[in-house]
């Protein structure tokens, strides 16, 4: 399998895209069109979904759901919070491969298979609801998402695009501006992506991911002290709570030459989640 890029952030940016498509489902507007089915009853069931999607209760938030399109197939808020489930559920593979434990080998490989099929799922349903609903920004955000990580750039902007032109159902431009950035520089465009992350924080300054991913893209330009810049700010805030900050820091730090600033950064990310895969790549740097 193609090596996948690390979900923005970890689950910090898990939360901020679930906290804004709940957001999206309290003020969606699933039964605006003349509906064939029970819209009561389908957004009693949608309602129940996101409480149980809210505090991670994958299981049941999926079967009410699957209830809530039942009772109304057209309900496009109803196939984003299930494609939410999806999402969430390949995230939590991703944390067993790279955080929990840095697997490899066959047991890696059959845990980014259940994670593909996920993401397949995810993006089965969101796109859905952007089909019945194309003003839908946030499915549109979700689409990007789901195509980052599967390595697929050009189909991310597409839909992260589609999601910045239909802002009335999408809550946070900010965010999907910062997907749309990491778009880019997953197809190697950096100029398009410093472009799109500067704009990011502009909405919100001192956004953890729009940071972190600009760090990135000075990194990938061997800018060192702007790239190090960055990734000092996503270490120094407490909520971001970043090891792979932490791991580029201590990588800009050495090609700046300051061992003991890299030294800093290398604990920080070691003192994050011992057993990860960043961990792993933090410790082997031996200076």
């Amino acid at each position: 399998l193609p090596q996948r890029p690390q979900p923005v952030m970890g689950s910090a940016v898990d939360q901020r895209l679930l906290g804004a498509a709940l957001a999206a489902v309290g003020s969606g507007c699933a039964a605006c069109t003349q509906p064939q089915g029970d819209p009561k009853k389908s957004e009693t069931r949608l309602a129940l979904a996101r409480d149980f999607l809210g505090r991670n209760e994958l299981e049941a938030a999926e079967t009410e759901a699957n209830k809530a399109i039942a009772y109304l197939p057209t309900n496009d808020e109803a196939y984003n919070v299930r494609g939410l489930v999806h999402y969430l559920r390949a995230m939590g593979t991703f944390k067993l491969i790279e955080i929990d434990d840095c697997l490899t080998g066959v047991d890696a490989d059959a845990l980014r298979t259940d994670m593909d099929a996920h993401l397949a799922k995810a993006g089965d349903d969101f796109k859905r609801a952007a089909e019945l609903s194309p003003d839908f920004g946030e499915a549109w955000a979700n689409r990007g998402v789901v195509a980052n990580l599967l390595t697929e750039p050009d189909t991310g902007i597409e839909h992260l695009t589609q999601a910045l032109s239909n802002p009335a159902r999408l809550v946070n431009p900010g965010l999907t501006r910062a997907h749309l950035g990491w778009a880019y520089f997953l197809k190697g465009d950096h100029v398009s992506a410093a472009k799109e992350l500067r704009q990011a924080l502009q909405f919100q300054p001192g956004m953890c991911v729009a940071t972190y991913r600009l760090g990135r893209v000075y990194f990938a330009r061997e800018e060192w002290e702007k790239a190090a810049e960055q990734f000092q700010h996503v270490s120094d805030q407490k909520a971001c709570q970043s090891q792979e900050a932490a791991l580029y820091l201590m990588k800009a730090r050495l090609e700046q030459g300051l061992t003991d600033d890299a030294r800093a950064a290398r604990d920080a990310c070691l003192a994050l989640s011992p057993r990860s895969c960043a961990a792993a790549q933090c410790r082997a740097k031996a200076f």
